[in-house]
């Protein structure tokens, strides 16, 4: 008895240990292209610049980062299209412009740079779709409970006195 009783005046304790829970950060496509064209910028080789993105990205959970090693891997290899490597549009667009750079002979960081700019444009016009869809779906429920309150409260009872009268 004196041990419960003992250990129900103990005030209860966390344990110092955080729980730990799974990283998934996922970082926005034209960061991950500037990220790589800062990485080819400053010396690095198109290889290794995707081999350290895609590390870093898988550390930090994001599905990107075993693409962007993926294409690593194949950067020596002529490019294919946009098959499972390149499902999203981050990574179609980062082996558009490598392929374009190893046909043309033109740097790949300035092509990078470029679709990251595409990506930003294509990801504002996506929410701005959004919003305008969102602004009408925030219109119809007011019409339709505000347009019948205004007809059987306002209009009926004119009708009705008119009738009647």
């Amino acid at each position: 008895m004196s041990t419960r009783l003992s250990r129900a005046l103990v005030p209860y304790r966390r344990s110092a240990a955080p729980i730990p829970r799974p990283a998934t950060t996922v970082m926005p496509g034209p960061l991950v292209l500037d990220l790589i064209a800062a990485l080819m910028e400053s010396g690095a080789p198109p290889t290794s610049a995707l081999h350290g993105a895609g590390e870093v990205l898988a550390e930090l959970g994001d599905p990107r980062g075993e693409k962007l090693l993926r294409l690593g891997d194949l950067i020596n290899d002529p490019l294919p299209g946009p098959d499972g490597a390149a499902a999203d549009s981050t990574t179609a667009a980062l082996a558009e412009a490598l392929t374009l750079a190893a046909r043309s002979g033109l740097p790949p960081s300035a092509l990078i740079r470029r679709a990251a700019v595409e990506e930003r444009r294509r990801l504002a016009a996506t929410r701005a779709v959004a919003v305008h869809r969102l602004e009408v779906l925030i219109v119809i429920p007011g019409a339709v409970c505000l347009l019948p309150a205004f007809v059987l409260l306002g209009i009926m009872p004119l009708v009705i006195r008119m009738v009647a009268g």
